[in-house]
C-alpha cells in the first residue's frame, strides 16, 4: 500500500533523472518531483477521537473520515489517557469514583492491523477518589486516593468480555494523593505516607510483589513529600520535594538529589514526570524553573528549559521526541535519547481553559493540572496535531520540522482531541485472516 506508493514515486523520479542526464539533445528541463499528499505520509491506522458533547467520533486521521460514532454520556471533568497499544482511552472520573476503557476498535498485530466497532470494553473500576494513572508495556495502574490502593490492568485483556481489573489494598497505608506503577519483572512500586506526617501527600515509596504483598524496606528514601510518577519498563521515578526517586528491577530504591534551583522550601521541585519505554530518559518540569532532563543510567539531572510559562509536556506517541508547549504557544522539540532541542515554532491552537485561581489552588491542585494531558494536542510517531482556535480544523505539523504539512476541516467543532491507533509502516495487509 503506502510504502509501494512510495516505492513508485522513487522508481518514476529516478526514471526521470536517468532520461534526463542520457539525452544530450534534452531542453534541460527537470520535471518536479512527484509532491506526496499527507493521505500517503501519515499510518492508515492513526486514529483522532474527536470529543463533543455526549459523542464521541474515531476519525481515520489520513483521510479525516469518521469511522465510527458513538453517542454516549461523557463525565464533566474526566480525564483520559491513550493506552501503551493505542487501542483504547482510560477514562478516570475522579469525583465519580469510576475508570472506564473505551475501545476505540484499532487493534494492532504488528505487521497487520484490525478495524471493529467502537464501544465501551466491559470491564470497569469501581474505587475511591481513582486518580493518577501511569502505564508501561500494556500494564495500566491506577492510584486511588481515597484509600491509597493501587488498581492493575493488563490492556491485553481487556478485550475479554468477563476480565476485571485487579485492586490491591494496604493496611498500613492512609488515604493520601499518590502515585504508582509496574515495572517490568512483575513488581509494582507505589507511594505509601509516614502516618505521623499531616497532609494529603506520601514521603516514601515501596515495592510491592505480584499477589499485592508489600516489600517494607523503602531504601531509607524518605522525603517531605512525593507527586507524580513515570516508568519505562525497566526503570520509574517519583517526583519529590528533595529529587527523583528512582526504582529498578533490582529492586533499588535511590535518591537523585535536586540540582541547584530545584528545593522544597521555593516549592521548585520536579512534581510532573514523563517517561516512555522507547526513551532512555525521563523528563520532569517544575512550576517555575522549566523541564529537566532525568538519566536513570547515570543518575543525574539538567535542566533543557529555564522558564515559567510551560503550559504542557509530552512525548510523541512511540517515543522518539519530547515536546514542550509554552504559554507563548510555541512549541519545542527535543530528542528523547539525549534532549538536545531539534526545532522550535510558536503555532495557532485552541484555549485551553485555566486552572481558575492557581494563588488561590492548592498545591496538590496545581500539581494535578501540570500532569493533565492536553486537550488540544496529540501526537502520533511523525506528526503533531494541533485543535485550530476556531475548534473546527486540526492543523497537522511535521514532528522533526513543525512545517504544516496538512490542515483536517471538520463539520462541527469539538471540545477536544485525543489519539488513538498506530502507525505501521509498508504494507499495512488489511484483509489478513487469522
Amino acid at each position: 500500500m503506502k510504502r509501494s506508493i512510495l516505492n513508485l514515486t522513487t522508481f518514476l523520479i529516478s526514471a526521470m533523472l536517468l532520461v534526463g542526464c542520457s539525452n544530450d539533445d534534452d531542453s534541460g528541463i527537470i520535471e518536479e518531483p512527484i509532491a506526496l499528499e499527507f493521505k500517503d505520509m501519515e499510518s492508515d491506522w492513526v486514529r483522532l477521537t474527536l470529543m463533543r458533547d455526549s459523542k464521541l467520533d474515531i476519525m481515520q486521521a489520513d483521510s479525516g473520515e469518521i469511522t465510527y460514532s458513538l453517542d454516549t454520556q461523557l463525565a464533566e471533568g474526566a480525564r483520559y489517557y491513550t493506552s501503551n497499544s493505542g487501542r483504547y482511552l482510560t477514562v478516570i472520573d475522579r469525583d465519580g469514583g469510576k475508570v472506564q476503557f473505551f475501545d476505540s476498535g484499532i487493534v494492532n498485530h504488528e505487521d497487520h492491523g484490525h478495524e471493529y466497532q467502537a464501544k465501551w470494553a466491559n470491564a470497569e473500576l469501581n474505587t475511591l477518589l481513582p486518580t493518577h494513572y501511569a502505564a508501561s508495556g500494556g500494564h495500566m495502574v491506577v492510584f486511588n486516593d481515597g484509600d491509597g490502593s493501587i488498581s492493575y490492568i493488563n490492556e491485553a485483556q481487556l478485550e475479554i468480555p468477563s476480565y476485571q481489573p485487579e485492586t490491591f489494598t494496604f493496611a498500613t497505608t492512609v488515604p493520601h494523593h499518590g502515585a504508582g506503577f509496574r515495572l517490568n519483572n512483575g513488581m509494582f512500586a507505589t507511594t505509601f505516607k509516614n502516618n505521623t506526617e499531616p497532609g494529603g501527600i506520601p514521603q516514601m515509596v515501596k515495592y510491592v510483589d505480584t499477589n499485592g504483598n508489600v516489600i517494607d524496606d523503602n531504601g531509607g528514601v524518605e522525603v517531605v513529600g512525593i507527586h507524580g510518577d513515570a516508568v519505562s519498563g525497566d526503570y520509574g521515578v517519583f517526583g519529590s520535594t528533595d529529587g527523583i526517586i528512582l526504582v529498578d528491577t533490582n529492586n533499588n530504591i535511590d535518591l537523585i538529589a535536586n540540582v541547584e534551583g530545584l528545593n522544597a522550601e521555593s516549592g521548585n521541585w520536579l512534581g510532573t514526570v514523563k517517561g516512555h519505554d522507547n526513551s532512555n530518559l525521563f523528563f520532569g518540569r517544575s512550576r517555575n524553573l522549566g523541564v529537566f532532563m532525568i538519566n536513570p543510567a547515570t543518575k543525574s539531572m539538567n535542566s533543557i528549559y529555564l522558564g515559567d510559562d510551560v503550559v504542557n509536556a509530552m512525548f510523541n506517541f512511540n517515543g522518539t521526541h519530547f515536546l514542550v508547549q509554552t504559554t507563548d504557544n510555541k512549541i519545542r522539540v527535543y530528542d528523547s535519547q539525549n534532549g538536545s532541542e531539534v526545532v522550535q515554532r510558536a503555532v495557532e491552537m485552541a484555549n485551553v481553559p485555566e486552572l481558575s485561581s492557581t494563588k488561590q489552588s492548592s498545591e496538590i491542585e496545581v500539581l494535578q493540572k501540570m500532569e493533565e494531558p492536553s486537550p488540544v494536542l496529540v501526537c502520533s510517531d511523525k506528526f503533531l496535531y494541533i485543535l485550530a482556535p476556531n475548534r473546527i480544523q486540526i492543523k497537522v505539523l511535521e514532528i522533526k520540522s513543525l512545517s504544516h504539512v496538512h490542515t483536517i476541516d471538520l463539520d462541527s467543532p469539538v471540545l477536544s482531541i485525543m489519539k488513538n491507533g498506530f502507525s505501521l509502516e509498508g504494507d499495512q495487509n488489511p484483509d489478513y485472516q487469522h
